[in-house]
């Protein structure tokens, strides 16, 4: 038997199972990098990346994709090839390649995610199975963080708000909401083994409860966002509902001790204030699992008539629209007409206004300076409406464009227009048709899917729409432990839903996809491989006592990675201690040369002149550092000082 043929033989006698577990790896991978933040760092996703292409290589070789070959799949993977194409391409024209390079090997990730699950679902992969490694390991994650949160009170808190994992607050909420309308999903659904519900309705508490512990405005509101999306597309809204109400009981009981984590400031009470809620996070989510065990066997037993499962719907949407006007008329109550609230936020929102944040953040609607961020994006889109100013490369056009300071920003907070302003026109049509796509090909299902089929696509719908909304507010592509699963949830979307489109698209060939699939991995070996070895060379330099040691390693690191900038300015600063001046001036020209547009290599390279003696040269570099960044103050300082100093100063004269 070849080599070839026999992980077809394999997948043809257990092919469901296999590709079904294949698909909940690859689900289970990115709540791995979840604990790792949340996959930010090469370190992290470059492992992940390589396993990826290896599951491709696999699938290529079992003849697997061909079977992915539907109309819409091939579209949208199609669509996406083409981005993330354009976004290896605009190594051409960024000044920063080390920062593109990165940035595409992530985009070809998401690429091999897509391709990968697209071709288990096509292969029988059960969706049901993909919800559920969804739900469970950002719960096992939540789970596993729960007992650090009081002993590690002071790394994983900062001005009382749950970094987490994933090291900042916005994308900690995403990944464990993220997977909440699948669990809601799974939680309700009758098909669903009872012990699974439990834990999915369990895991739905205990994420939500982390999540609140973030303080994470756009979490909130875009959840609520994303609620009517699932009720409006699921077949079973009673359901729903029922799902939820244990998950916001929960939540109504707990808010206050989690709020007061917020609130206890930091040191002693707010380690205090941890460990006081951390009991009740444990009881609401046990109590949500005894409540959904529950209530899945008796529905193994007794399934209430039509009539009266009409009516208790019926009753459901009617106090759930009570609701709506009690809270509405509390609102009015509170706050006044809504309109002029409404307008009150916006101008906050303009403003930086955190007033309100005093009693939770939940009340504030500061935009913590993205205006300044999306008016720097858009500027950069202006300017190069077509190809965009090249990959990951918005940080140094932020530091030059900006009319406010806004503190350390490396992305826009904003999905479309980081693509807008980085990958131009072509990539933003490229990346939204994708998304247009995906989206499309699930809802066009809506009415030939039975009750069970339109409940796990309202799963998929409202996850995705959580995705891009809050991502449209944020950065979240450089997280992949929030990007790998919402590329499964749009490939689930995108899949053929029905026994005869799965058995349309095996009968199509395949030879011409099977090379690209290896094509593709082989570009993500070549792409990641170098990236991580030089990332670990970077940890053992850091990590050494002898400097000597520590230039060998980045040296390597360099070999490896040639176009970053970041390790030059490491080893300038290990060869200015050691004495070598002149290969530390060397180091910080060539950081310079592979990051032209960024202020940080000048003032790096003004500083060692500065340091040494030559005030010419770094008076002279300091002014380069400070067009490139004019409203840094620092730079501002030194400047003056250099000119005051200088026997040549107007003001000495």
């Amino acid at each position: 038997m070849s080599l070839t043929a026999a992980p077809g033989k394999l997948l043809g006698e257990h092919r469901r199972p296999a590709a079904s577990l294949a698909l909940g790896g690859l689900a289970l991978l990115a709540s791995w990098m979840g604990h790792r933040y949340g996959g930010y760092y090469v370190g992290t996703w470059a492992p992940a990346a390589l396993i990826t292409a290896g599951l491709l290589l696999l699938l290529a070789a079992a003849g697997a994709l061909g079977r992915m070959r539907s109309p819409w799949g091939t579209a949208a993977a199609a669509l996406l090839t083409g981005y993330t194409a354009w976004t290896f391409l605009s190594l051409l024209w960024s000044p920063d390649r080390g920062e593109a390079w990165q940035g595409a090997g992530l985009t070809l990730l998401y690429l091999l995610v897509f391709w990968s699950a697209l071709s288990l679902l096509a292969s029988g992969a059960s969706r049901r199975w993909a919800f559920a490694a969804t739900v469970l390991g950002p719960a096992a994650v939540a789970a596993a963080t729960l007992p650090r949160l009081a002993p590690e009170a002071e790394g994983m808190f900062v001005n009382g708000r749950l970094l987490g994992t994933a090291g900042y607050f916005n994308a900690e909420a995403a990944f464990l909401l993220l997977p909440f309308w699948a669990g809601v999903y799974l939680a309700g659904s009758r098909r669903v083994n009872p012990a699974l519900r439990a834990l999915s309705l369990a895991s739905a508490v205990l994420c939500s409860q982390l999540a609140v512990l973030t303080q994470s405005r756009g979490a909130v509101l875009v959840l609520a966002a994303s609620l009517p999306v699932f009720f409006l597309l699921s077949g079973q809204r009673l359901r729903g509902v029922l799902a939820l109400l244990p998950v916001a009981a929960a939540l109504v009981i707990t808010f206050p001790g989690l709020n007061g984590v917020y609130l206890s400031g930091g040191g002693a009470p707010l380690q205090e204030a941890v460990r006081s809620a951390v009991p009740h996070v444990w009881l609401a989510a046990l109590g949500a699992g005894a409540y959904g065990i529950t209530w899945a066997l008796l529905d193994a037993r007794w399934r209430p008539p039509a009539g009266v499962a009409r009516a208790a719907g019926a009753v459901a949407f009617a106090a759930a629209l009570l609701a709506v006007a009690a809270g509405g008329a509390a609102f009015y109550a509170r706050e006044g007409n809504p309109v002029r609230w409404g307008q009150e936020k916006i101008e906050a929102f303009q403003n930086d206004d955190r007033s309100g944040q005093e009693q939770s953040r939940y009340l504030s609607a500061s935009g913590s300076g993205r205006l300044t961020m999306w008016r720097v994006a858009w500027e950069d889109f202006v300017r190069n409406p077509v190809l965009g100013v090249g990959t990951h490369n918005y940080e140094a056009t932020y530091y030059r464009l900006r009319e406010e300071r806004a503190g350390y920003v490396r992305q826009p907070h904003s999905l479309p227009l980081e693509v807008l302003a980085e990958r131009g026109l072509v990539g933003g049509v490229l990346l939204s048709g994708f998304l247009a796509v995906c989206l499309a090909a699930g809802l066009r299902r809506l009415g030939g899917l039975n009750a069970e089929g339109r409940a796990q696509l309202a799963a998929a719908s409202a996850a995705t729409a959580y995705w891009l909304v809050h991502s449209s507010l944020e950065w979240f592509w450089q997280f992949p432990a929030i990007g790998v699963p919402a590329v499964i949830y749009l490939s689930l979307l995108a899949a053929p839903w029905t026994r005869r489109e799965d058995e349309d698209a095996r009968r199509r060939p395949e030879p011409s996809l099977r090379a690209a699939g290896v094509g593709l991995a082989v570009l993500m070996v070549a792409t990641a491989l170098p990236l991580y070895a030089a990332d670990r060379y970077a940890q053992q330099s850091a990590a050494a006592d002898n400097p000597w040691v520590a230039l060998e390693r980045l040296e390597t690191a360099r070999r490896f990675n040639p176009v970053s900038a970041e390790l030059p300015l490491r080893e300038a600063a290990i060869l200015e201690r050691v004495g070598d001046w002149p290969g530390a001036t060397g180091a910080y020209a060539a950081a310079i040369r592979l990051s032209p547009e960024h202020y940080a290599p000048y003032a790096a390279l003004a500083g060692f002149y500065e340091r040494h003696g030559d005030a010419e040269n770094a008076l002279r570099l300091y002014r380069k550092a400070l067009e490139l960044n004019p409203l840094e103050p620092a730079l501002l300082g030194k400047v003056r000082r250099l000119e005051e100093a200088s026997p040549s100063s107007p003001a000495r004269g």
